[in-house]
Parts: structure tokens; sequence; C-alpha cells
């Protein structure tokens, strides 16, 4: 399989647009995510976004994209429980992958 470069090439316009504005919203509800403590409803509700991000990212074929909404899917999905004991490690992930995520070119299997 071939991996090719492309920054949303051959996209529609508008899907483009609604994913950069999706991917802005995704990113601030993390954040408020983070600062108001994982509380349960809010996580639910972002979780939801970026597995339906995740799953526009694959339809369109933004492999690079995907694949860091999925990592992000995954932290997500983490109880406050779970989340509370390892909160900054988890934070700085979703961050960094939330950076990476607005910045990559789109890569298209060719």
């Amino acid at each position: 399989m071939n991996t090719v470069m492309r920054p949303f090439n051959g996209s529609q316009v508008g899907l483009v647009l609604t994913f950069a504005k999706a991917s802005v919203v995704l990113e601030g509800a993390v954040l408020d995510l983070l600062r108001d403590g994982w509380e349960e409803d809010a996580r639910r509700l972002v979780h939801h976004m970026a597995r339906a991000l995740r799953q526009a990212a694959r339809r369109a074929g933004w492999w690079d994209r995907e694949s860091a909404l999925r990592v992000i899917e995954s932290l997500l999905a983490l109880s406050a429980a779970e989340f509370l004991p390892i909160r900054k490690p988890v934070g700085d992930k979703l961050l960094d992958l939330l950076t990476y995520m607005m910045r990559v070119p789109a890569c298209r299997s060719a």
C-alpha cells in the first residue's frame, strides 16, 4: 500500500470546512472536560463527538486524522475512576493529539 501525503486534496470543500469546524469544537469540548473534572455526561458527549469525527475522517480517507481520533476516542472512554489517578498524562496526551490532528496533512492510500 502506497501512502501519499495530500492535505485534503480531492475532498469537497464543504466537507473540509465542516471537519475543520468540528475539530475546533472537539478541541474546546476536550479542554472544558479536562478543566471541569471529567463529569460523566460531558465525557460521554465529547466521546460521541470524537467518534463521529473519527468516522468522518475514515470515510474521507484521512488516515492520520482517523488514527489520532481513534486514540482520543479511547482516552475519552475512560471512566472518572480510571481517569483521575492518571489525569496529568491523559490530559497531556489528549492535548498532544489534538495539536497533531490540527496541523498534519491528511493521508490517502493510493
